[in-house]
């Protein structure tokens, strides 16, 4: 493996808005000590990863999508962006569920992380790395506690030797929140991680300090004054724990690489980056948390009124209404033994140490990162009671553990074949969320479709596009159901007597009135069941079908993806969208758009519909025949073509249904 590391300064400009406290006035007026911007560049021959920290409040989605896209053109292949969180810079858009990042900070930020990153590639040299983890004590406590909690918290880092153990740099992360200066300073600062630094930094080597897990934990009842003479206080105290200039044994890592069987591998695993979906507080969560804050008695004028602010931002949240889930990326790097996980938001102290404790070997340690790649705001863990980090969280309660839950399976798959594709991993994990979110809504679905075939009717399955899959999985196939009936566009041709070339233009399923040719063609029973199937549910042939079957009465199952739907990047279309006119929405949890790999800006691959699609299909499937099986009826199901007895099987099933369903092409 090779390492190097680059390092830039921050600008600030005189006047401009602070992050951190809401109840700040003031703008930046001068600067206590430089803010910087780290990166450290990792490499084998396979893959080469950056991780940039930087000293600000937050870093918001649109600066991570920037930077990542320029540092590509640098020959970097995955980048983790991270703020340090100190509450004494610049505000760069840090409200709950993020925000977008003021256009001028943005930009010096985005040319400080490219100089750093330069600075970086061209440092890069043989390294060897060793993960350490201290155990620091009166630096932080939970600051949910008005009574004084000196909690020991485990400072983790990462040393990066020399092939003959000569330490070159440290990247601490500690899950301390750095606000040891008050509200009222407008000094810039990089606040207790620049006084780690500080105490660590020699000229023979270099250090970067981000923040972990720090939710809970602050310097709230370890400080002994706002000033910086404090934080270096702080920061030595940190410093004298960390063993950092202390070779690993032998001069060798001593933790064994577990995919490689052997100690000290020089190795970059490509990250596994997977999305979670956190649902927004309901209405009356929120309305909870202002009522037990209300009755919340809090030590000290400077509690009550961070509690008075986490009502504020509490009441604006409920006045948002929003009812669409935000979508964050957790991501997992392998460095040779160690593992980075990067979460976008402030997750408290037990649940990083929960993701920690997910490694899939013993000695192999995971070092969570915190407000990386992103900011969604707090994420507590369940139970948590009311205080000023439960109120300003946008998400309801439970999401920090769903969170670690998603970190987990990114950890797992990082070990696996898997992790050699991240459209193998993406799909795996929507999978889960499939079985996990839809099965109530395909047990409705199997409940219509058995009592349609029960009734002598059938199911109608219409799609266009890559959705045709979908349909023909449910269509003329062993173990499927002889009573489904693939309604196409091709039908127009093969059964309405249509010119093929009408047909071939890619866009022809927008055009209106196309449905209602298919849909007369068919000649539906009443009885009959449709389930139309579109990832975008938008073009005027699959919201005409799910209106005509409606009109006709028979009801409609759809299977669609209402990530991309409720998508402000849709495509915007007037009237309804497939799922406002289904009595059964089945959604298949593809991301707007489909595609699920981002390998350059602009460039994106795997896509996912077909692959959930047909999940659903194979799952209705068999939940109707079990339904008819309990009822008593007849499972009309093929058999193998290519098993003894299979063509007469199924040849009694075609006449059954002659007539009532279409026909499948070999």
């Amino acid at each position: 493996m090779r390492a190097g590391h680059g390092v830039e300064r921050l600008d600030v400009v005189m006047g401009e808005a602070m992050g951190g406290y809401a109840d700040r006035t003031e703008g930046v007026s001068g600067t206590l000590d430089p803010l910087e911007v780290h990166a450290v560049t990792f490499a084998d021959d396979g893959h080469r990863f950056a991780l940039i920290v930087a000293d600000l409040v937050c870093v918001n989605s649109d600066v991570v999508e920037s930077i990542r896209s320029a540092v590509r053109d640098l020959g970097v292949d995955s980048c983790c962006v991270a703020a340090t969180h100190t509450h004494a810079g610049p505000e760069s858009g840090c409200v709950p569920g993020g925000a977008t990042t003021p256009g001028s900070l943005a930009e010096r930020l985005r040319q400080a992380a490219l100089r750093a990153v330069t600075a970086a590639l061209a440092d890069e040299r043989d390294a060897l790395l060793d993960a350490r983890r201290a155990s620091v004590p009166e630096v932080g406590g939970r600051r949910l506690l008005s009574d004084r909690d000196t909690t020991d918290v485990p400072v983790d880092t990462l040393v990066v030797s020399s092939p003959a153990g000569e330490v070159r740099g440290v990247i601490v992360v500690s899950p301390v929140h750095p606000t040891v200066l008050p509200a009222d300073n407008s000094g810039a600062s990089a606040d207790l991680n620049g006084g780690i630094r500080r105490a660590l930094r020699a000229d023979d080597r270099w250090i970067v300090t981000a923040t972990g897990a720090a939710g809970d934990i602050s310097t709230r009842h370890t400080r002994r004054a706002r000033d910086r003479a404090e934080v270096d206080r702080l920061g030595l105290l940190v410093a004298e724990r960390l063993a950092v200039m202390v070779p690993p044994a032998g001069g060798r890592p001593t933790v064994t690489d577990p995919s490689a069987g052997e100690p000290g591998r020089a190795s970059v695993l490509p990250p596994v980056s997977l999305r979670v979906e956190l649902p927004p507080k309901r209405p009356a969560e929120i309305v909870a948390a202002l009522t037990a804050a209300a009755d919340t008695q809090t030590a000290g004028a400077r509690n009550r009124s961070v509690l008075h602010q986490g009502r504020r931002i509490a009441r604006g949240l409920q006045a948002q209404e929003r009812t669409q889930a935000y979508e964050i990326e957790i991501q997992a790097i392998r460095l040779g033994d160690v593992t980075l996980v990067a979460v976008p938001g402030e997750l408290f102290l037990e649940l990083g140490e929960a993701i920690r404790a997910t490694s899939p070997v013993a000695g192999a340690p995971v070092i969570v990162l915190g407000y990386a790649n992103g900011y969604l705001g707090y994420l507590p863990s369940r139970g948590t009671p009311a205080t000023y980090e439960t109120l300003v969280s946008p998400v309801e309660e439970g999401s920090g553990e769903r969170v670690v839950a998603v970190a987990a399976r990114a950890v797992e798959a990082l070990g696996s074949p898997m992790a050699a594709s991240q459209f193998a991993v993406r799909a795996g994990t929507l999978v889960d969320k499939v079985l996990t979110t839809q099965m109530d809504a395909i047990g409705r679905a199997a409940e219509l479709v058995a009592g349609s075939i029960a009734a002598g009717g059938v199911l109608q399955a219409f799609a266009t596009g890559h959705s045709r899959a979908v349909a023909l999985e449910l269509t003329g196939r062993a173990g499927g159901l002889a009573a489904v009936s693939m309604l196409a566009v091709k039908d127009l041709v093969m059964f309405g007597g249509e010119d093929p070339a009408l047909i071939l233009d890619p866009t022809y399923e927008r055009t209106p009135g196309l449905a209602e040719r298919i849909y007369t063609l068919a000649k539906p029973d009443p009885a009959d069941v449709f389930l139309i199937v579109s990832n975008s549910g938008i073009n005027a042939a699959i919201v005409e079908m799910a209106q005509l079957a409606r009109a006709n009465g028979q009801r409609v199952i759809a299977v669609t993806s209402l990530g991309h739907t409720r998508s402000p990047s849709a495509r915007t279309v007037d009237g309804p969208h497939l799922a406002d006119l289904a009595d059964v929405v089945i959604d298949n949890c593809a991301p707007a758009g489909d595609a699920t790999v981002e390998l350059a800006a602009g460039l994106r691959v795997g896509s996912v519909s077909t692959f959930t699609g047909v999940l659903i299909a194979q799952v209705l499937a068999e939940l109707v025949c079990r339904r008819l099986l309990a009822q008593g009826a007849d499972v009309p199901a093929f058999v193998s073509a290519n098993l003894a007895g299979g063509d007469g099987h199924n040849a009694a099933l075609y006449e059954r249904y002659h007539g009532r369903v279409r026909p499948v092409e070999p």
